[in-house]
C-alpha cells in the first residue's frame, strides 16, 4: 500500500510544492484549504481548517479508504500587517484560528490514523519570525511562538509512536511574498536588499522547504522529535 500524507494549506505557495514532492515520492496526497485545489493532490477537502465537522469527513474518508496516515504536514496560516497600536482583535483571533488551532484539530481528529502507521510524523510550519519579531507582525509572530510550543508539547504526549517536528522557514519566494515585494516602492532594489540580508545571497524556494519538509517527515529523520527545524538561508546568523 502507499503512504498516505495529508497537507493543509495545499492550494498555493509552500503547500502545493509540498503536495508536489510528497506525489513524486509515491505518495497517496489529501489535500486540505479553504481555497480550491492547486492540483498536485490525489484528494482535496475544501473548508475551513479549524472546523471539526471537515475534519471529521477527511478522517472518516481516510480510514474507509486506505485505514492509517503516515504523514500530517500543517502549513496553512494566514497574515496581517497592523502595528500594535491599530490592532484588531478580530483579526488576531483569526489568525490564531488559523495558524494555530487549526494545527490542534487536525491533530486531534488524526491522530488515531496516525497511531496505525508503522512510521508516524507530524511536521508543523512555524516561521524564524518566532524566533527574531517584526515591527508590524506581533500577530504572525506570536502565533509562530504558539506553534513551537505545540510542537513541543506534542512531541512529548505523541512519544513514543509518533513524532511531532516544525519547520521554520526564513524569507521564501511564494505568490504572498512576491505580492508584497511588488507593491513596495522600488521592488528591484527591495529584492536586491532581502537577498543580501542572507548569507547565501538569495531568499530560499517553496521547493526547498518542500524537500526539507519530506526529509524531516522521513524515516530519514527517525531520532528527530519535537524539534524546529530553521531553514532561513542564514538569514539568521547575518542579522
Amino acid at each position: 500500500m502507499k503512504a498516505i500524507a495529508v497537507v493543509t494549506g495545499a492550494a498555493g505557495g509552500m503547500g502545493l510544492a509540498t503536495a508536489r514532492e510528497f506525489q513524486l515520492k509515491g505518495f497517496e496526497v489529501i489535500g486540505v484549504d479553504q481555497r480550491p485545489s492547486g492540483g498536485n493532490c490525489n484528494h482535496f477537502f475544501q473548508g475551513d481548517i479549524c472546523d471539526e465537522k471537515l475534519w471529521m469527513k477527511v478522517r472518516d474518508f481516510i480510514e474507509s479508504e486506505y485505514g492509517k496516515l503516515d504523514t500530517l504536514i500543517n502549513i496553512a496560516g494566514r497574515n496581517y500587517l497592523s502595528i500594535i497600536e491599530s490592532a484588531d482583535l478580530d483579526q488576531w483571533r483569526n489568525m490564531f484560528e488559523v495558524n494555530v488551532l487549526g494545527m490542534v484539530v487536525s491533530i486531534k481528529h488524526l491522530k488515531n490514523l496516525l497511531e496505525k502507521s508503522d512510521k508516524p510524523s507530524i511536521v508543523n510550519m512555524s516561521s524564524i519570525s518566532g524566533y527574531i519579531g517584526s515591527v508590524g507582525y506581533a500577530a504572525y509572530c506570536t502565533t509562530k511562538g504558539a506553534v513551537d510550543s505545540l510542537t513541543k508539547s506534542l512531541a512529548l504526549e505523541l512519544a513514543p509512536k509518533i513524532r511531532v517536528n516544525a519547520i521554520a522557514p526564513g524569507w521564501i519566494e511564494t505568490p504572498f511574498t512576491v505580492e508584497g515585494l511588488e507593491k513596495s516602492a522600488d521592488p528591484v532594489k527591495y529584492r536586491k536588499d532581502v537577498e543580501s540580508m542572507h548569507a547565501l545571497m538569495r531568499v530560499g524556494t517553496a521547493e526547498e522547504i518542500a524537500k526539507s519538509i519530506y526529509w524531516m517527515s522521513s524515516p530519514e529523520s527517525s531520532f528527530m522529535t519535537g524539534s524546529v527545524v530553521i531553514v532561513d538561508g542564514g538569514y539568521m546568523i547575518k542579522n
